[in-house]
């Protein structure tokens, strides 16, 4: 039988951050996990404003929260690019919490991580979402919709359903003349593609056609 997270340190951990000022917001909560069947396998996917690094840690080892090695980490593959910032690791109980700092990509060579555009990362925190849940903040759709397609292509390298559902249930919902403008701080060229293999469902054909497209 699986066991779950206790709901109760799921609370808490959000009320530290409200309580420490950390300007944060959810990743994903794929199928809804959170806050009642959250797998004492999985973890929390948090981002927070780089501003806030030295608060987090502070906080966090006052509420007796381990920072540990992170379980990506395994020496030379654990490559941060351009000035982003290393993801933290956390651990309190059987709760576990991922801190990253920019919405990334992951190098199809060798695995280094490197930031998305600037303006995607300011996007976040000027359009992040407040909403009434224990974690208080989210990201935008726009935002969150390119989260979910770079991490499926660049780091996942496939399109779980999971993600396929939420990239389903918030694109009707996206101004897709903004969408596009980000996207192309990312694809470039590939946009039309990539857009229009997601519209007709296409998903186990976006990481090969990516990697085979050339007309940059």
């Amino acid at each position: 039988m699986e066991s779950f997270v206790d709901k109760k340190d799921i609370h808490e951990l959000f009320k530290t951050l409200e309580e420490g000022k950390i300007e944060y917001a959810l990743l994903r909560n794929i199928g809804g996990e959170l806050p009642k069947k959250l797998s004492i396998k999985k973890d929390i996917d948090i981002i927070v404003h780089p501003k806030d690094i030295k608060q987090l840690i502070s906080i966090l080892k006052k509420k007796q929260w381990s920072l540990v090695k992170h379980p990506w980490d395994f020496g030379n593959n654990f490559i941060f690019l351009y000035s982003m910032d290393p993801f933290l690791f956390f651990k309190k109980n059987q709760l576990h919490l991922d801190v990253c700092f920019q919405l990334s990509c992951r190098s199809l060579n060798n695995g280094e991580w490197f930031p998305l555009d600037e303006f995607i990362q300011e996007s976040i925190w000027i359009n992040r979402v407040k909403v009434d849940s224990p974690w208080k903040y989210i990201l935008n759709n726009e935002d969150y919709f390119i989260h979910l397609v770079t991490r499926s292509i660049f780091d996942k390298k496939k399109f779980v359903q999971g993600y396929v559902d939420e990239i389903e249930r918030i694109l009707p919902e996206i101004s897709e003349e903004r969408l596009i403008k980000k996207l192309e701080l990312v694809f470039f060229k590939y946009t039309s593609s990539l857009m229009k293999l997601i519209k007709e469902k296409e998903y186990k054909k976006i990481r090969t056609n990516y990697i085979k497209y050339s007309n940059y």
